[in-house]
């Protein structure tokens, strides 16, 4: 029965889109009394320009060959052609006319007009800071995760990559640093104004991005965008004929960096070498002369190549996306269906994502229209049943190539300790993630009068996720020589296990605001104002059994009973929001916006749930002053702004700090029998407050040369106060301290975005430029400490800095250990040599301990720049796009780092560890080789690397084939390219490692190398 109401409702939809289409292509039918093309001034046809009967919300848009018609009911008439980046005309005409229009180009985008915080605005009024990124733009990024393709799109914008794993290769975006310390900081994602994952979309769909950066362009959103807000507008129904649209691309993946092992016999003599420097008698003295004269035969001696035999899947990744659009003076349409599917270095490593999008305009009546926008996504993510890629690769990476890796009838070696990372990616069961999202919008609006607009909208964003992971077990084999034969030694892990979740979210918002925008004389005011109830719950149940007697039967019910567990979880919030905004100009001259945001949650007690977030931002436009009019041929457009307000944030995510909460788990005795128990464990704070970000933000845009060239600079300090910190509370009250407005921190920092753009006969070219810094300090900690592995949370320094001790190389004899600070008892020569920094006083005290740590580094990404050169000619097209960084500390230990180490096998060397200090080799880049010491393992300086680099990120060279070619086949544009993604990399960071992942401890998945061909159709 699910099935067939299914296939109805699929019906049904199917009958309506006909309907839409054949009703659409009628109205097209009918005759046309103005018609005409559109060309550019060299005489080319115009394809996409929007034709407007003025007064009217009929038109369309020119089709493949710049051509349009209209049917006109009046006598006469005036047509508006408009198009980015062209001179907008409009046209009186006679019905009925025959017309030839030309476009001229303009390189300015003052009059562009960009998405803001709940409408829109002409750029040359804005006050605030922000970005625009074109979707054109992101389209050219052939990456799986759309948060990937803002990485160097903008200045202030920090995308980080630390994995190149499907399923879990997005970018972490920053916007202007970090302004939280123990809540989260990511920024507000709005796709449509609905709250969703940036890589839920599929890249084609989306017409522009706006970053809003700072408070005057944020803080209507008040609570919410405390990180910034990425603004998301995709792709709508336009009025032209029925339109279709496919891109595809398939791409090539490999690993960007890995580093290069020694092989089985240089692995034995080195180690032997570490074990006669601790002291230990030689280990594979017999072996090192096997395998000098027999060599090895993957039966008792092994040479196992971890690398080839465990990076076996394709890294294959295609993309399709189809959409169609089409539009009449009653309804305007854009459907799209997007596939993904890209797969692992590792054997199955997978991930798939389906998109499908209806985006629909209704005009239902002279001043009302309706929209209904349906999103429906499907994720899922496979990964190996027992391991994660990134712990394959680290053991990849890790283990030595004398153990038994595969044997040569295919049976599986040992690997350390039965782990065998082969045998874990091609047969230890699976691990499935799957994510159903569902959207639904609906909005009406309606213009009662002119300048007047009143809106009312409603979405709800359900996610429904199902996880899944079977262990599987696989047979280990060693070498009988006795038999010559393999014999089974075991099975690995102990049993079958599966472990299963089923979770699912709905976030619902409704909205309803006014806005009036009236213009007297000289003067234009615009007021809005409105309010936002949202509600979010979500829950999940979760349930393993272990023992499977049929590990290919994969359900709970087939388990052992005995073995069961369950649990359950459950989340909920809500908020109540008014807000407000106040625009004002004069001459387009003189502008002012005043924005104002009061929000309630419920995860504050009351007395404390309401705050209010206001900014004010100015501008001058000292270029329509009649002084500048001697220098306008060369500035054309010169605007100063600034702006300053405040910004909230709830600091922690789906927690409520302020109740005490009654934690299960914690059984007592009594009455001969053991009791079940809850117990309160951290301690409530029922006065926490808001956080509260201020920031002031500074700007200048300049315009020269008839807009050929564009520079806009940024200067901004963001101050975070009443953040969350715990502060120690007596022990005898048995409970964790609770959560206090206390700390403090704060963000400074520049952006500048130079643009270049021009043409020269058939060759245009174009050249965007963006740097930018920011600098962390933690402001206020009360003087506390908070230490979490090698980073550090300390007043006057980043959030998160690199701590420990200060290296001065390495010690080259005994005398010089002699004469040092009191190291460790095991000290030798070619052991790093740690500075005497400080004691209990304050001041050196001739030994090394824990006085002696002091602030490193810090990761936090500095003087980031980006530089985009494009260019075409007659039809071919070349983008060039590199990114980097100019600043940052990136720190590598565990078997990322240290020969032979591994906290959880036999670790192996890499190529540069061979260049290992000895008295003959006294300027070695490596200590001396140990095992089993740590003098060389402590959290130092002498690890720490410059994370700075230079990266080409993105190469793409197309042709769009000629149109006289394509009429015949009745096709408007194709066109074709070839790419690559993170093609080059220049780095002084250690080798086989890529300087942008943070990773410590060499766990990690590279991210990808990709090479790309595709092409666009048009029809």
């Amino acid at each position: 029965m699910k099935y067939v109401c299914t296939k109805m409702r699929q019906s049904k939809w199917i009958w309506l889109l006909l309907l839409a289409i054949t009703s659409f292509q009628f109205a097209q039918a009918q005759s046309k009394n103005v018609t005409g093309t559109v060309t550019d001034e060299k005489g080319n046809p115009m394809p996409g320009v929007t034709v407007q009967v003025k007064g009217t919300s009929q038109g369309m848009q020119t089709d493949g060959n710049g051509a349009f018609g209209l049917q006109i009911n009046t006598a006469e008439a005036t047509l508006i052609f408009s198009m980015m980046g062209y001179t907008t005309q409009e046209i009186p005409v006679k019905v009925p006319a025959q017309l030839k229009v030309k476009l001229a180009e303009t390189a300015s985008d003052l009059n562009e007009v960009v998405v803001v915080g709940y409408g829109t605005q002409k750029k040359v009024n804005l006050t605030g800071a922000l970005s625009v990124v074109k979707g054109e733009e992101l389209s050219k990024r052939m990456v799986a995760s759309t948060s990937l393709a803002l990485q160097g799109a903008a200045p202030g914008i920090t995308v980080t990559q630390q994995s190149g794993a499907p399923g879990a290769d997005a970018g972490t975006i920053r916007i202007r640093g970090i302004s939280s310390m123990f809540g989260g900081n990511n920024p507000l994602v709005l796709i449509d104004n609905v709250e969703m994952s940036l890589d839920a979309i599929d890249a084609n769909n989306i017409e522009s991005i706006t970053v809003l950066k700072d408070a005057a362009a944020a803080s209507i959103y008040g609570s919410r965008a405390a990180n910034g807000v990425v603004l998301v507008t995709t792709k709508r129904g336009t009025l032209q004929p029925l339109s279709v649209e496919y891109n595809g691309y398939a791409s090539w993946q490999n690993a960007t960096n890995l580093p290069n092992k020694v092989s089985a016999l240089e692995h034995m003599q080195m180690y032997d070498v570490a074990l006669k420097n601790v002291g230990k008698p030689a280990a594979f003295e017999k072996a090192i002369e096997d395998y000098k004269t027999l060599g090895p035969d993957n039966f008792t001696r092994f040479n196992t190549d971890w690398k080839k035999q465990v990076l076996t899947n394709s890294g294959l990744m295609h993309n399709h996306n189809v959409s169609l659009r089409m539009g009449t003076d009653k309804i305007r349409l854009f459907a799209s269906g997007a596939l993904l599917n890209q797969q692992g270095l590792t054997a199955n490593t997978d991930f798939r994502r389906t998109d499908f999008r209806f985006n629909t305009d209704i005009n239902l009546a002279k001043n009302l229209t309706a929209s209904m926008d349906l999103v429906m996504n499907k994720s899922e993510r496979n990964w190996p049943g027992i391991a994660t890629p990134g712990f394959l690769i680290r053991q990849m990476i890790g283990l030595p190539a004398y153990v038994a890796g595969r044997f040569d009838t295919g049976e599986y070696g040992e690997g350390w300790a039965n782990r065998n990372p082969i045998a874990l990616a091609e047969a230890s069961g699976f691990n499935r993630s799957i994510i159903n999202t569902q959207v639904l919008t609906g909005t009406l609006n309606y213009k009662p009068i002119p300048g007047m607009e009143l809106l009312a909208t409603y979405s709800s964003n359900n996610i429904n996720l199902h996880n899944k992971n079977m262990q599987k077990q696989y047979d280990i084999y060693a070498g009988d020589v006795t038999t010559n034969s393999l014999k089974l030694m075991t099975r690995y892990p102990g049993d079958n296990s599966l472990s299963e979740s089923r979770g699912e979210t709905k976030q619902s918002i409704f909205r309803a605001q006014a806005s009036y925008e009236k213009t007297l004389s000289q003067h234009t005011v615009k007021v809005l104002g409105g309010f936002s109830a949202e509600e979010y719950k979500g829950d999940t149940l979760l349930g393993s059994r272990r023992n499977f007697n049929n590990p290919d039967m994969p359900y709970l019910g087939v388990g052992d009973a005995n073995t069961m567990s369950n649990n359950g979880v459950a989340a909920e919030w809500a908020m109540l929001s008014f807000y407000s905004r106040i625009n004002y100009s004069y001459k387009d001259k003189y502008l002012l916006e005043v924005n104002g945001r009061w929000d309630a949650s419920s995860r504050y007690a009351k007395g404390n749930r309401w705050g209010f977030f206001p900014s004010v931002s100015a501008g001058w436009r000292m270029s329509q002053e009649n002084f500048w009019s001697g220098i306008a041929p060369v500035v054309n457009d010169a605007k100063l702004r600034a702006s300053y307000g405040k910004l909230g944030t709830q600091g922690l995510d789906n927690y409520y700090p302020t109740v005490s909460a009654f934690l299960p788990g914690y059984n007592y005795f009594f009455n001969n029998a053991v009791n079940s128990g809850y117990a309160v464990t951290d301690a409530s704070n029922p006065f926490l407050q808001w956080e509260e970000a201020n920031q002031f933000d500074a700007g200048l845009d300049l315009s020269f040369l008839n807009s050929k060239l564009s520079v806009s600079a940024d200067y901004y300090h963001r101050r975070t106060a009443n953040t969350m910190q715990k502060l120690p509370i007596p022990k005898l009250t048995g409970l964790n301290a609770p959560f206090v407005n206390v700390g403090a921190m704060e963000n400074k920092g520049w952006e500048l975005a130079l643009g270049w753009r021009d043409r020269v006969g058939e060759f245009s070219y174009g050249a965007q430029f963006a740097l930018s810094d920011v600098r962390n300090k933690l402001i206020n900690l009360n003087g506390l400490d908070y230490m979490e592995g090698l980073t550090i949370k300390r007043e006057g320094y980043p959030i998160d800095a690199y701590y420990g001790y200060i290296a001065e190389g390495l010690f080259q004899s005994q005398e010089e250990i002699d004469k040092a600070p009191t190291h460790y008892t095991n000290t030798k020569p070619g052991d790093i040599r740690y500075k005497d920094v400080s004691g209990p006083d304050g001041v050196p005290d001739g030994k090394i301990d824990a006085f002696d740590q002091v602030v490193l580094g810090s990761n936090i990404p500095r003087y980031e720049y980006s530089l985009n050169l494009n260019a075409g000619w007659k039809g071919f097209d070349l983008t060039v796009f590199f990114q980097g960084v100019g600043k940052r500390d990136n720190y590598l230990s565990g078997n990322g780092a240290w020969a032979f180490y591994s906290s959880e096998f036999q670790g192996t060397a890499y190529e540069q560890h061979k260049d290992y200090w000895t008295p003959d080799n006294p300027n070695a880049s490596y200590p001396r080789l140990t095992v089993d010491i740590d003098n060389n393992q402590k959290n130092s300086s002498y690890w720490m690397r410059s994370g700075a680099y230079l990266r080409l990120k993105n190469l793409v060279l197309g042709y769009t084939l000629p149109e006289s070619i394509l009429k015949r086949a009745k096709i408007k544009s194709w066109r074709v390219y070839v790419s690559g993604q993170n093609l080059f990399t220049a780095d002084n960071f250690y080798p086989g490692f890529d300087p942008e992942i943070r990773n410590s401890t060499g766990d990690f998945y590279p991210i990808m190398k990709t090479y790309t061909v595709g092409m666009n159709i048009k029809f």
